[in-house]
């Protein structure tokens, strides 16, 4: 039985399964959800601290890193885009509410009495920040010796993070599933609205018929009529004679032809005025000769090519009408980039379909598999800017930590798609396991170590040290509510994934996400973390020494 205990693999995956367990239980509608590996964690870290039990750092680290960079490639494809339109609120919530947090620290340790080791690591704690834990790690070192366990400074700043992290992370949970209940609104609702204002940036893709009576179009080929660059609408079919058939760049246009065009409501408006009336007629062809289907992007030779490049239109006397990307829907113009996964509606000769779908798809089992050469380099990426020393003043390196640096990487990547001429492509469905899998991996170390030291630490330091953390996580909860809600008016589930960010908080992400069916929160999330990560990793070394000199000036 002790060979069991011990054994790192069994009681990890154990912790997940009965934390899983606890965190799928429903009380008035409120459930732990992933956060119950953690507390499970923390009790299972207590007991097996008199088995002499190690969990290798390196487990809790691997889940951190594959948790934050299958966010950032799930974001980086909105991220930043949603910086240039509101990058100065998302500086705004992230630097306001940590900061609140860290003064909040300095004022209480003072208040209470705390050193300037269980400050910042309180701090750390409360905001649930281990890159931050490891720069204050790094201030100590500087200013009282190596950080090891035996120096007193080191391991109080540890256990002051380990007791003030459990009511971070279950505060947190908690709020963000509450959240709509106190903005008396439902996920639903916030989804749908969501939605809505994702679709006025990208209006949707519409079609309409045009009976061409300008008579300065006749005799003017299609391709002749684009050229001219009056609207980004695509125009697919053609009745001429009675005969319905697809649009080659070649077609000769006649003043009593019915057009076919694909493309947003603006832009059709266009076409109206250069062609003539509106019909209603859908140029359906009843003997076969025009079809339309939708054929699925898979083949690697295709992918990275523009529509240009490929010369569909050309080659094979098909148009591509749309392309659906993650459900958006996009009108395509020649520099549009085919990624996998990619959804083209196309119309023309079913026999030419046939011949292109053979080009770009047919391999749709390739859609399942990832590229792991871009995929690890990414992270081995993200490990070394993680792990890079950045100089602040006061002699002070501040890293970003694997979590932060693999994070970053992952939005860049998730936004361009490439590491040099390689192509980086991971299913939904692998990024979403990634994500998972991280998460409960981080819990359960993060748990099993804090359960290790919580008795001792509230021995030492009793409640307030305890007391002092669930203020200051309250006091940056409260503070980024107050500037998302109030003072923002932010939808409920972007701001709900906008305040795990500011809390650095994974299992508060998944509480939000599982809100409702949209990716609101984790847009939001990517949009602010960043800012949150990095403020905290310089506040909570200014926050010990700001109550070491606070200390050290009284005691003069």
């Amino acid at each position: 039985m002790s060979a069991l205990l011990l054994s790192p693999f069994f009681v990890v995956f154990a912790v997940i399964a009965l934390g899983s367990l606890l965190g799928a239980l429903h009380v008035r509608g409120v459930s732990l959800g992933p956060a119950g590996v953690f507390f499970v964690a923390l009790v299972a870290g207590h007991f097996l601290a008199g088995f002499d039990f190690r969990l290798p750092h390196e487990i809790t680290e691997l889940g951190l890193v594959l948790f934050v960079y299958a966010v950032g490639l799930t974001a980086g494809p909105r991220f930043f885009a949603a910086l240039r339109r509101s990058g100065a609120a998302f500086m705004v919530v992230g630097l306001s509410a940590t900061l609140v947090g860290a003064l909040v620290a300095v004022v209480l340790a003072v208040l209470v009495g705390l050193s300037a080791e269980l400050a910042a690591g309180m701090y750390c704690g409360a905001t649930t920040c281990t890159p931050a834990l490891a720069a204050t790690l790094d201030a100590i070192r500087r200013t009282v010796g190596a950080p090891t366990e035996a120096n007193p400074a080191v391991a109080s700043a540890l256990v002051a993070y380990g007791a003030a992290y459990p009511f971070s992370v279950a505060c947190v949970v908690l709020t963000i599933q509450l959240l709509p209940r106190l903005m008396r609104t439902s996920a639903a609702a916030a989804a749908e609205r969501f939605r809505a204002e994702e679709a006025a940036k990208s209006p949707p893709i519409d079609q309409c018929a045009f009976r061409i009576s300008n008579p300065g179009l006749a005799g003017r080929t299609v391709e002749e009529i684009q050229a001219l660059r009056v609207s980004t609408a695509v125009v697919c079919r053609i009745r001429q004679g009675g005969a319905v058939q697809a649009v080659r760049p070649e077609t000769v246009l006649h003043v009593g032809d019915v057009v076919l065009a694909v493309g947003t409501p603006a832009e059709l408006a266009k076409l109206e005025a250069l062609f003539g009336e509106v019909v209603v007629d859908q140029l359906s062809d009843a003997g076969g000769n025009v079809t339309s289907e939708q054929l699925l992007v898979s083949r690697r030779s295709v992918v990275g090519k523009t529509l240009r490049e490929l010369a569909i239109w050309e080659r094979f006397g098909v148009v591509v009408t749309r392309v659906r990307r993650e459900g958006v829907e996009l009108t395509p113009r020649g520099n549009h980039r085919l990624e996998p996964g990619d959804v083209l509606r196309v119309v023309g000769p079913p026999q030419r379909i046939l011949e292109l779908s053979n080009e770009i798809g047919r391999e749709e089992r390739r859609l399942n598999e990832t590229s792991w050469v871009p995929f690890a380099a990414g992270v081995a990426l993200g490990a070394a800017v993680g792990l890079m020393p950045l100089p602040f003043p006061a002699g002070v390196d501040l890293r970003l930590g694997l979590g932060g640096g693999a994070f970053l990487v992952a939005l860049l990547l998730g936004h361009a798609g490439t590491i040099g001429p390689v192509r980086l492509y991971v299913p939904n469905a692998a990024k979403h396991f990634a994500r998972e899998l991280g998460l409960v991996l981080f819990l359960a170390g993060a748990g099993l170590g804090a359960g290790q030291q919580f008795v001792q630490v509230f021995q030492a330091a009793g409640g307030s040290l305890l007391l002092a953390g669930a203020t200051v996580t309250l006091a940056t909860v409260a503070a980024a509510g107050a500037v998302m809600f109030l003072a923002l008016r932010w939808n409920v589930l972007f701001g709900a994934g906008a305040l795990s960010a500011c809390m650095t908080n994974p299992p508060g992400l998944v509480a939000a996400t599982n809100l409702a069916d949209s990716d609101a929160a984790s847009v939001g999330f990517a949009s602010v973390y960043p800012v949150a990560l990095i403020s905290k990793i310089v506040y909570a070394p200014l926050v010990y020494l700001l109550v070491q000199g606070l200390a050290e000036t009284a005691g003069a």
